[in-house]
């Protein structure tokens, strides 16, 4: 049966507004997987069609490959009389009725119920936001909450997990029948069935699960995952006021997985976060991060869901804001939101910035438009303003707000309305006022500095600021001044010189544009500011200079330069060093060795092989001689952890100081089972063209490159000292891509592999190429057009100058 696409909020309304669910018994049978690609689904509904006059005509959504039987209330159907594409029509109806579809379906790659190959074959399911219906007849929609009981049938040495823990495993032959207790009320998207040859780690209520090829490094990191999460679920708990109403807490680690889902308790992930050696301390937090996001989505999405995915915001914005304040509580971000909302704010921006921007919470028409809406906007941008929010209404009226809205609507929907009635009677600020400002408008203001006035363009939003006034050297506070800014123009009352540094409290969400001097400061000085909070704001800054044209990237070496030796956090060691990186692309091909050579000496200066961040920082920009016989040295030397042997050989490939030999020796040093694909992405680095062919054909040829490895080849094949003389090819094939897989998994690839450093011709043909495909393609690719652009742009004018050193403000 064909899938012939999505639903409409419209129908979706139209539906939910005559139909209620009670109840699904799913059996699952997966015993054909690990021979096959097929599985059998039965699917057994109890719902309710309430709706008055009219013919009572409804369907629920299917996507199989055959229907075998459709029997509605004891009566049998005929599939090819009630299947339209990936609908069937039920009717007449009125009352409580009992459906149930038995159908045939092909494992999918990340969409549905997948299959993974690794040590053995893995079964695992990604429904959000409309694909439940692939693996079960279902009423696909998160408004149409019900409870579900799954029966999963799998070879007797395979293990199953699900929402609930299990109550009974039988054998039936030579299959095992594992059977899980009745769920709470929830969407369809966030229920789940993972199976396969699991190594399992338990601990009280909760378990953690890998592939048996990753059993090491499951046992390793299991006990801080179970801290972790028994710490979190204690904390919400308590700041929500509603007990999670699970019976277990599972992780589920994944190699296909594309990111992480908030399955109801098993939580599916993918498994590089499993980390083969010790993890930096951005590591942790990045995953730390992702934990706590996903456990927040327990009741913001699975206990109260959204009653459309216009609503998207009420879970991914909340979840993003949640997890960064349960991280502040947990003692997981050294300093209060600091680096991480720095972070958080830049890729928010960056999404602002783009043509494609639009409001944290607006209309979604159909599902091809959700998808699009899985973006920094509906995430960072969200969280940013409900931080902002969050400071104004005060964080125990905000959460006194909170667990009203919780009690009213659990088990059921929510939407913006109702989160605000529930929070405005324990504040005076006005809700809907400010939701229309920060919420339902779309862009980001600067904040410009000009002849003592704060200049705010745009929508006129209301923003708490600071400015800070630093001088000395080191770059010390000298004065603050507070300003409430609502209006385009508000006078500055600072007298007297230094660095003016705008929000050097990071209190709120805008494009900063000091004055002149200031800029001046920041470049050739910033790198000595002493309070914390302050330098990030000053890293934050920088590089909204460098994107928006005002800096060119000699002045960010510049910066990064002086601030690598003396920098403290490893953290914002990292963001430093990642920020470098970044401006490469963005200068000018024939400076790009000078620039770099000029941090490479500043990380030799404090070089620590111990020290991972400056290690991994060296990969990216040795280029001379000595550099790379340092980086030789590095790798001869046991004690690196294999993923920073990786990078560090991928560097000299790509400078051609090692070879073929070099990277199959690595690999059979390199105990790790993806090691394939790190060596794959070395390859890719290998600056000739039959290289890059062959990793063309690798990235485009399916089943592709793995999501979670995709940056990093991506990186490699388009390495910024190489020439993009094959990216055209790539665009040529990126669609037939698309129709021997999937559309998103050509999104993907354009997402995370786009050719940042190619020429303007190819950008237009860019353009031209997004205008013809679906949406889910097309908006990555307008987004990276428009981002490659603004670098080549850059480029372009930096070029045109003759180079005599460092810049600034040029």
């Amino acid at each position: 049966m064909p899938d012939d696409g999505g639903l409409t909020a419209a129908e979706a309304a139209a539906r939910s507004a005559v139909l209620s669910v009670t109840s699904y018994d799913v059996t699952l049978d997966l015993t054909g997987l690990p021979s096959g690609e097929h599985f059998e689904s039965r699917s057994v509904v109890e719902f309710t069609y309430d709706g008055t006059g009219g013919p009572g005509l409804t369907w629920i959504d299917l996507v199989a490959e055959r229907v075998d039987e459709v029997v509605l209330d004891g009566i049998p159907l005929d599939p090819d009389e009630v299947v339209r594409g990936d609908r069937l029509r039920l009717g007449p109806l009125g009352g409580t009725h009992r459906l149930d579809i038995r159908s045939r379906h092909r494992a999918g790659s990340g969409r549905g119920l997948s299959k993974s190959v690794d040590d053995g074959v893995y079964a695992w399911t990604q429904f959000q936001p409309f694909d439940a219906r692939r693996a079960f007849a279902c009423f696909d929609q998160p408004d149409l909450k019900a409870t579900f009981a799954f029966q999963v049938r799998v070879p007797l040495d395979w293990h199953c997990v699900s929402n609930r823990r299990e109550t009974e495993v039988a054998e039936d032959g030579d299959v095992a029948v594992w059977r899980f207790a009745p769920t709470p009320r929830l969407p369809t998207y966030a229920t789940a069935v993972c199976a396969g040859p699991f190594h399992v780690a338990r601990s009280e209520r909760m378990a953690v699960f890998a592939r048996r090829s990753l059993a090491d490094a499951l046992d390793a990191n299991a006990d801080e995952l179970f801290d972790l999460s028994r710490r979190a679920l204690a904390l919400f708990e308590d700041a929500f006021g509603v007990a999670f109403d699970g019976d277990s807490y599972d992780h589920v680690f994944l190699p296909d997985q594309p990111g992480a889902m908030e399955n109801h308790g098993c939580v599916t992930w993918n498994d590089q976060v499993l980390y083969r050696s010790e993890p930096t301390a951005e590591q942790r937090r990045r995953r730390a991060l992702v934990l706590l996001h996903e456990m927040s989505h327990m009741w913001f999405g699975n206990l109260v869901t959204p009653q459309w995915w216009d609503g998207l915001w009420l879970s991914e914005s909340f979840a993003d804001w949640a997890a960064l304040w349960a991280a502040a509580e947990l003692g997981v971000l050294d300093r209060r939101w600091s680096v991480a909302t720095a972070l958080e704010k830049e890729r928010a921006a960056d999404a602002d910035l783009l043509s494609s921007t639009h409001p944290v919470s607006r209309p979604i028409p159909d599902i091809a438009a959700t998808e699009a809406n899985f973006d920094a906007i509906t995430y960072a941008k969200g969280a940013a303003v409900l931080r902002q929010l969050v400071s104004v209404v005060g964080e125990d009226a905000f959460f006194e707000g909170l667990r009203k809205y919780f009690a009213q609507h659990s088990g059921g929907n929510g939407n913006l309305p109702a989160l605000l009635a529930a929070v405005q009677p324990f504040t005076p600020v006005a809700l809907t006022t400010w939701s229309r400002l920060w919420l339902e408008s779309s862009g980001i203001n600067t904040l410009s500095l000009e002849d003592g006035v704060l200049v705010q363009d745009g929508v006129l939003r209301p923003h708490t600021i600071s400015i800070g006034v630093y001088a000395g050297s080191p770059l010390a506070e000298v004065a603050r001044v507070g300003l409430a800014v609502t209006e385009a123009r508000t006078e500055v009352p600072l007298d007297g010189s230094g660095l003016l540094l705008l929000d050097d409290r990071d209190t709120t969400y805008a494009m900063l544009l000091p004055d002149a001097e200031s800029i001046r400061t920041l470049v050739t000085s910033g790198a000595g500011l002493t309070d914390p909070v302050a330098r990030f704001t000053a890293r934050r800054t920088l590089r909204g200079l460098l994107l928006t044209g005002h800096l060119a990237a000699a002045d960010i070496y510049t910066y990064v330069t002086a601030s690598v030796p003396t920098e403290p956090d490893p953290i914002h060691l990292q963001a430093l060093t990642n920020l470098a990186a970044e401006a490469t692309i963005y200068a000018d091909p024939a400076q790009r060795p000078a620039l770099e050579h000029h941090l490479a000496a500043a990380i030799t200066t404090v070089l620590d092989p111990s020290q991972p961040v400056l290690v991994e920082a060296l990969a990216d920009c040795a280029g001379t001689a000595d550099h790379l016989a340092l980086v030789d040295s590095l790798l001869a030397s046991t004690d690196q952890p294999q993923p920073i042997r990786w990078r560090l050989l991928t560097r000299l490939v790509a400078l051609g100081a090692a070879d073929h030999d070099r990277i199959n020796a690595e690999q059979t040093r390199d105990p790790d089972p993806d090691a394939r694909w790190r060596a794959a992405a070395a390859r890719a680095a290998i600056p000739t063209a039959a290289a890059k062919t062959t990793a063309l054909d690798l990235l485009l040829t399916a089943p592709g490159i793995p999501a979670a490895e995709l940056q990093t080849f991506g990186a490699a094949l388009w390495h910024p000292r190489h020439d993009t003389d094959h990216a055209m090819s790539f665009l040529e094939r990126l669609v037939p891509f698309a129709h021997t897989t999937d559309w998103f998994a050509a999104a993907r690839v354009a997402r995370y592999a786009f050719p940042a450093t190619a020429d303007l011709p190819f950008l237009d043909k860019v353009r031209e190429v997004a205008t013809a495909v679906p949406p889910v393609l097309s908006h990555p690719l307008h987004d990276q057009e428009e981002t490659a652009r603004r670098a080549a742009t850059a480029r372009g004018n930096q070029a045109m100058r003759p180079w005599s050193g460092w810049t600034v403000c040029s």
